[in-house]
């Protein structure tokens, strides 16, 4: 019997290449994600509204907060969504986000020296803990960012021909792309603690550690890069102002107790099954060979998993910096690569047969949304459509209140009317006195519900019809139910029009 040592790469060249590219392949349609993300109405109006006026300086789509000081993190990504749509669809979209994310587990699998079959697979295997997150999502610029920002680090670090400097012009584009270019400070800040660290540890207690030891010239580079990056963010529209709600969001626990993505990540939710099995999975590959692995690295793996526990919008992070760890493993306890296992011809049909399943499946979910017909948004995107159609032909007067997560489609599809809350606002106002607050005590039903729709002087409501707030409406004899489908409901206050019309600012 051959014994996969014997096996060598020439002989399998074909099947190995055919492997990589039938895996690439599956990533990328695994990534694709019809466009439902509920901020994207308002990047597509944003961006439209960018080529017309220029890069917003307060907020042009509430009357809530109208005016307010609003920090367009994406305000470049914006202006490209747009150009895409007005000139292909949103299939393109989706495809061109989905390629993005799956550069950016195969550019960090790849710093790692192993053969090609096992970063391919070993990016495939790390890039499932990111399903739940991708989609037409600007935080998927930030996944690739993170991705390029590693790559220079360890390249500059390993004396590979790469200058550190690369890092400044990168966080210059970073910037003005995602608001999640904060991710890029705080790595290249803890690589230059974790380097002075272990430098220190050499030369205090002569510990023989894997890889370079960094000269005292090389961590002056790096501190003076970091210092770098951190003045070059602030080439933005919005200058120093970009770190505002940054900062807000950190220190706003009330909004992260209630926002999904932004809740600490929970070790016992179904959506942390995967991110437990590529733990446990490099725990153990650990256990077996971490003598063998930089130090800097180990630091970084467990830095950057605490830092990915704290929210679910972060947990992406955790995979991509532990990618070259994991590759380097497998290369070791794999040394022959897979070539062995890759001569079964029935593991090729195997995967194909896959790959043609789950591309059918992806297909029928995008193809929908790759029609002109704007239903589809109330078919399959559970958006409201009709109601919206309504409020259009009726012409309804007045401020509308309108659910959290449909406020990004209700600036899209009806500009004629300003929103009370949309996926930019959760953290605009005072910790203890914003808007999301306001919101919430509608939605739920509170109290101070009427006391809201007063000051705001509400007179048009657009709802869930499986909400909890739909039933204050339906037994407040002030509201009158003029609109309702399986999606949403419709509630006009009851007030003479020329009155309502009074109210609408």
């Amino acid at each position: 019997m051959t014994s996969p040592k014997s096996i060598t790469p020439r002989t399998n060249h074909w099947l190995t290449s055919t492997f990589v590219v039938v895996v690439i392949i599956a990533m990328v349609i695994i990534f694709l994600r019809p466009p439902t993300d509920p901020d994207l109405g308002w990047h597509l109006r944003n961006g439209q509204d960018i080529l017309r006026f220029g890069v917003p300086s307060g907020d042009l789509y509430s009357y809530t907060m109208f005016g307010y000081v609003w920090v367009a993190h994406e305000w470049l990504t914006d202006v490209g969504m747009f150009l895409a749509m007005r000139y292909a669809n949103f299939g393109w979209l989706a495809l061109f986000f989905s390629i993005l994310g799956v550069l950016a587990y195969l550019l960090t699998a790849s710093i790692a020296k192993a053969r090609s079959e096992i970063v391919v697979l070993t990016a495939f295997i790390a890039s499932i803990i990111a399903l739940p997150f991708v989609g037409i999502r600007a935080q998927v610029i930030t996944w690739l960012g993170l991705a390029i920002a590693l790559f220079i680090l360890w390249r500059w670090y390993k004396k590979s021909g790469m200058s550190l400097y690369w890092l400044i012009p990168l966080m210059l584009v970073w910037v003005n792309l995602h608001g999640g270019f904060a991710i890029g400070l705080i790595l290249v800040g803890v690589f230059a603690v974790l380097a002075i660290l272990k430098q220190w540890l050499v030369s205090r207690y002569k510990l023989k550690l894997v890889g370079p030891i960094l000269s005292r010239q090389d961590i002056i580079q790096i501190i003076l890069v970091g210092i770098g990056m951190f003045l070059i963010s602030l080439v933005n529209p919005y200058t120093w102002h970009v770190y505002d709600e940054i900062i807000r969001t950190v220190f706003n626990d009330f909004v992260k107790q209630r926002i999904v993505e932004w809740q600490t990540v929970s070790l016992f939710s179904p959506l942390s099954r995967n991110l437990l099995i590529y733990t446990g999975w490099l725990i153990a590959l650990l256990i077996w060979a971490w003598r063998k692995i930089d130090p800097i690295k180990l630091g970084l793996v467990v830095i950057f998993f605490g830092l990915s526990l704290l929210s679910w919008r972060n947990l992406p992070f955790f995979p991509l910096v532990a990618l070259p760890v994991l590759v380097e493993l497998i290369q070791q306890l794999l040394p022959a690569g897979l070539s062995y296992y890759l001569r079964n011809g029935w593991l090729f049909i195997g995967m194909m047969a896959l790959i043609v399943y789950a591309g059918g499946l992806r297909y029928q979910e995008i193809r929908p949304f790759l029609q002109p017909d704007p239903m589809v948004w109330q078919s399959q995107g559970k958006y409201p459509y009709r109601a919206v159609q309504y409020i259009k032909e009726q012409q309804l007067p007045g401020n509308l209140f309108n659910e959290y997560n449909w406020g990004g489609f209700l600036v899209w599809q009806l500009p004629e009317k300003k929103v009370f809350i949309d996926g930019r606002m959760a953290v605009w106002g005072a910790l203890d006195d914003n808007i999301f607050r306001e919101y919430l005590a509608i939605s739920h039903s509170s109290p101070k519900a009427k006391e809201v729709l007063d000051k705001y002087n509400v007179a048009v409501v657009l709802v869930f019809d499986d909400g909890s707030s739909k039933d204050y409406f339906l037994a407040n004899a002030e509201w009158k139910l003029v609109f309702g489908d399986d999606i949403a409901k419709v509630f006009q206050r009851q007030l003479p029009i020329q009155k309502v019309n009074s109210l609408t600012r």
